[in-house]
């Protein structure tokens, strides 16, 4: 029998280790992290979207600080958690100087003696907030997403001429992506509460943005939901956080319709066109995977567990048939035995094809071993085909076959497979990172706007140090 592309997975006692320890090179201090965001370039070109969006001065007291300073004040906060305990830290003179160094580093020597002797109070933050950053919200989130890609193409991520291999992808030419369902400011769901015992009636701050939600391991969670793409390189303090979105309550379709308009948005950007594809849980089912992979991208997740075997064709020969199932994820051929039971035995994929321009196929090229010598069989995969890409009444729809559902490039209980699908626990690691940096473990602003800005900050923040570490040590380290 010929061997696999994919390989056969490796139990779990016998799969390597590749995460070494972290040594003390590899951490990074507080007041390291705050010079790191104080010298993000990228801070500072953001600062455009909030320039060229001012109305023209007609009069009155010139600002206090400029707009890049609020910038610096989100990435700072991004680091603390807390936008008291960053006013608190930036009024001190030390951690001031070295936000001016950075300020002249960018900006010029006038530009930061121009600044006051003291940084933004929490009050000048709130008011920035309010009247600056918050209405110019989705102008800031487009603007990253396109800094953040060209970030990544730096530090040598998402490489768009490099040697590609759709059938074994490297860790640094994917996304990884996932949702988490960041805890509310409050526990309270009523505006009221009354005390039975005095009558007395308490009012309680509601989070408009806040619902209930199950979280995948079954937990019920109060707050809001967001999504963040992200990639890496192997070693410590290397991911560029990509981009994110906020998924709003009973958006159409969930966190799954919610993702694959984010990414599909995320991978139409020119400078994502070296990404192969996309790693993500079991969230996203066939629909999604049909929209992503149409674009000639790869969707790597898990197989639903519900799914039953489905017949695909029945292959006749002069001197041998063949029965060919569509069984975890790809192709199987039903072998009946003496006793008049039948078991499903995967056949060997010989290679993985990639067809197509502006819409794409996938198919997987199949060897089926005979005792009157192999036969080899071409089957699509990835694809949900529709009336008019095939033959009248051959199309997957009109045969009521969920092909995507069933038949997936880099099909699942394989070497290749779990090799790639345990980057996912990169998502796992933004998300604790998220929750550990903020106060108390929960959000510290209510409403969605002021929410996807804590997400947005704590996002400019990883990516200043990732950008640092990037300059200091260029070479990603081996685990």
């Amino acid at each position: 029998m010929p061997d696999d592309l994919f390989g056969d997975p490796h139990p779990p006692t016998e799969r390597p280790l590749r995460k070494r320890r972290a040594r003390e090179e590899d951490q990074r201090t507080i007041p390291q992290r705050i010079t790191d965001c104080a010298r993000f370039a990228d801070l500072y070109t953001l600062t455009r979207v909030l320039e060229d969006a001012r109305p023209r001065p007609r009069g009155g007291r010139r600002a206090h600080y400029p707009p890049y300073i609020y910038l610096v004040f989100l990435a700072v906060r991004g680091v603390f958690g807390s936008a008291r305990g960053t006013a608190g830290h930036l009024q001190h003179p030390s951690v001031w100087h070295e936000i001016k160094k950075g300020v002249a580093e960018h900006l010029g020597n006038d530009e930061a003696a121009r600044l006051p002797e003291l940084g933004p109070s929490r009050n000048h933050w709130q008011h920035a907030q309010r009247t600056l950053l918050i209405p110019r919200l989705d102008g800031l989130n487009a603007a990253y997403q396109t800094l953040a890609l060209r970030q990544a193409l730096n530090q040598g991520l998402l490489p768009p001429g490099a040697p590609r291999s759709w059938s074994h992808p490297q860790r640094h030419q994917l996304l990884v992506g996932d949702g988490t369902v960041a805890k509310a400011p409050t526990l309270a769901t009523a505006p009221y509460t009354v005390d039975e015992t005095t009558g007395e009636i308490r009012r309680r701050r509601l989070d408009p943005a806040a619902w209930t939600q199950t979280e995948g391991g079954g937990t019920r969670v109060r707050g809001t939901k967001f999504i963040v793409f992200s990639a890496r390189h192997t070693g410590y303090l290397r991911r560029v956080l990509i981009s994110y979105r906020h998924v709003p309550h009973r958006h159409p379709g969930g966190e799954a319709a919610a993702a694959t308009e984010a990414v599909t948005d995320l991978l139409g950007h020119p400078d994502a066109a070296g990404c192969l594809g996309l790693v993500y849980d079991g969230a996203l089912r066939g629909t999604h995977r049909d929209t992503i992979q149409r674009r000639g991208r790869l969707l790597i997740n898990k197989q639903h567990e519900g799914l039953t075997p489905i017949p695909l064709h029945t292959l006749d020969f002069p001197r041998c048939r063949h029965e060919l199932w569509a069984v975890g994820g790809r192709v199987a051929e039903r072998i009946w035995c003496e006793d008049g039971t039948s078991a499903f035995t995967p056949l060997p994929i010989t290679r993985l094809q990639r067809r197509g321009e502006h819409t794409h196929r996938w198919y997987h090229q199949i060897t089926i071993p005979c005792p009157h010598g192999p036969h080899h069989h071409r089957e699509p995969v990835g694809i949900t085909t529709t009336p008019g890409e095939r033959a009248p009444g051959q199309s997957d729809l009109e045969r009521k076959f969920h092909r995507a559902e069933h038949l997936v490039p880099i099909p699942p209980n394989t070497y290749t497979h779990d090799e790639i699908y345990s980057h996912r626990d990169d998502a796992e690691s933004v998300f604790t990172q998220f929750d550990r940096h903020l106060w108390n473990g929960r959000l510290i602003a209510f409403g969605a706007e002021a929410q996807s800005l804590v997400m947005l900050g704590f996002l400019l923040a990883q990516n200043a140090t990732s950008a640092a570490r990037h300059q200091e040590d260029p070479t990603p380290q081996q685990p």
